[in-house]
């Protein structure tokens, strides 16, 4: 009784000291957050991509503003401001974010053409 009461405790510690690591497995996104190349994620990438249509859009009524007052500096000031915000964000977009949408985008059809096979077989 006292040897299979010894084995007993000693194969319990041994699963509760196994337990205790860390799982090697990672998610997709952690292993993508710990990428060096990763900066934004797909959603700071959308947004990035939002704000760069809106400063063109700001930039836009801007310069129907100067068609109707070209003599108006501040204005000119103010468009050259939001066009020069505009292709910073253009620039941050397309080296951060273009090639994992572009990547995810591939994913995501190389998917649908998996599916349409398995669907075809059956």
């Amino acid at each position: 009784m006292k040897n299979f009461l010894l084995t007993t405790c000693l194969f319990v510690s041994l699963a509760v000291i196994s337990d205790d690591h860390e799982s090697s497995e990672k998610s997709l996104a952690d292993r993508f957050a710990n990428n060096p190349n990763y900066l934004l994620s797909f959603k700071e990438c959308k947004e990035t991509k939002e704000g760069v249509a809106g400063l063109l859009a700001l930039s836009e009524a801007v310069w129907k503003e100067i068609e109707a007052n070209p003599d108006n500096e501040e204005k000119w000031m103010e468009v050259a401001v939001l066009a020069d915000m505009a292709a910073n964000y253009s620039e941050i977009y397309d080296v951060w974010c273009k090639d994992m949408i572009a990547q995810r985008m591939k994913m995501r059809m190389m998917a649908e053409k998996k599916k349409l096979k398995t669907d075809k077989k059956d």
